[in-house]
């Protein structure tokens, strides 16, 4: 279990980078590789997200939300695959 912070404890909130692990050394290149082969997905990282996670958009709509950014590239794989 992650100690709250002084912060946290405060405000009974968990800090969301305590929480979520920041993205693996080799996802990066992956990461990098998914946004040459498909400028039209945004991905959002979860320093600028309210909710902590990993997001993936398409016009506008939410295509995919995960915690881990392996988890959400692995998850577009699949809806791109399918579809």
């Amino acid at each position: 279990m992650v100690p709250l912070t002084p912060i946290t404890a405060v405000t009974g909130y968990w800090a969301v980078m305590d929480i979520v692990p920041p993205p693996s050394g080799d996802q990066v290149p992956r990461l990098q590789a998914f946004r040459a082969e498909h400028p039209d997905i945004e991905i959002a990282s979860p320093a600028g997200s309210r909710t902590g996670m990993w997001s993936a958009y398409q016009g506008g709509k939410i295509l995919a939300v995960k915690f881990g950014l392996r988890q959400l590239l692995d998850r577009l794989d699949e809806l791109l695959a399918s579809g």
